[in-house]
């Protein structure tokens, strides 16, 4: 969020107590795209119940026996599936998607937010394979949802925005303490008695947020860590040869979410002590932030192809 889309980024905020409210950003292409579509294959799915229940899922879904018989599209089609016998399973998925979504996509670009999403769901994917394949008895049924690609995005979230708002219930909260409750959350399931019915979905959860942690990694964005010097390894050399194109953009993007946080810090200070509190320096903090954010907003204007 840019400084001109805060409500105290005028000089009449503090007058008058400013209500707690929803901040809904224009939509980006491609966070708005994946939404309608999980929707759609949804009522698709829905419809597909009352024809042949449970086909449209064993078909779709990623399960062993599937693979196994090469049914390999399942690692892809599996994240647009959700499960039919109620709606919090895809509202929770689609919220998520939609708010976090549009952040990501508005700060990294149509391309790189795509590989976040599909890269933390095909990751998390495998990684119900391989633990499916260790112990089977776990992974009877065929693992559907969003989810996966949806942590990968929280991780991104909660590293580069971590002071983006979000209500649990009627509190808000940073992402990065909610992110730190679902993760919480989904180790505490994982471990537990009663979370073994879901293991296979929380499985994918934890390597759909490992692989977003891993493509910031190898994309070298991560603060104040990456793989070290060229040479420094197969694996570091291979991922740097891959991503080459993505390094330059990462050192901008560190230097964005640095600014980011500063402007944060400032805008709290606005927020307790007044817009009259700020010294010269933070406004032209503030200024220039302004102009970078009009700048990213006339990039992505301009690269409206994807």
């Amino acid at each position: 969020m840019s400084w001109r889309d805060r409500p105290y980024s005028d000089e009449t905020y503090g007058q008058t107590r400013p209500e707690l409210r929803f901040q809904f950003h224009r939509p980006t292409m491609v966070a708005t795209w994946l939404v309608l579509i999980n929707v759609g294959v949804h009522l698709v799915h829905l419809i597909s119940t009352n024809v042949s229940p449970g086909g449209f899922q064993r078909t779709l879904g990623l399960s062993l026996d599937g693979v196994a018989h090469l049914k390999v599209w399942q690692l892809a089609t599996y994240m647009f599936v959700h499960d039919a016998r109620g709606i919090l399973h895809i509202l929770f998925n689609m919220l998520m998607l939609y708010f976090i979504g549009i952040q990501i996509e508005r700060g990294f670009g149509h391309q790189r937010f795509l590989w976040f999403y599909a890269v933390s769901g095909l990751v998390g994917g495998l990684a119900y394979l391989v633990l499916g394949a260790l112990t089977p008895s776990y992974f009877a049924l065929p693992l559907v949802g969003a989810s996966g690609a949806v942590y990968g995005l929280l991780m991104v979230a909660m590293i580069f925005y971590p002071q983006m708002q979000i209500i649990l219930f009627v509190f808000p909260m940073p992402i990065r303490v909610f992110g730190a409750v679902m993760l919480a959350i989904l180790l505490f399931q994982a471990i537990t008695p009663g979370g073994v019915e879901n293991l296979g979905g929380e499985v994918c959860h934890l390597g759909g947020a490992l692989a977003a942690v891993g493509v910031l990694y190898a994309w070298g964005m991560m603060p104040r860590v990456g793989f070290g010097p060229p040479g420094g390894g197969a694996l570091g050399r291979g991922l740097s040869r891959w991503f080459h194109r993505f390094g330059a953009a990462g050192r901008r993007h560190r230097q964005l979410a640095d600014t980011e946080a500063e402007v944060d810090r400032i805008l709290d200070k606005v927020r307790h002590e007044g817009v009259h509190s700020l010294t010269r320096r933070e406004k032209k903090t503030l200024a220039r932030a302004t102009e970078l954010q009009r700048e990213r907003d006339r990039q992505l204007a301009d690269r409206g192809r994807f």
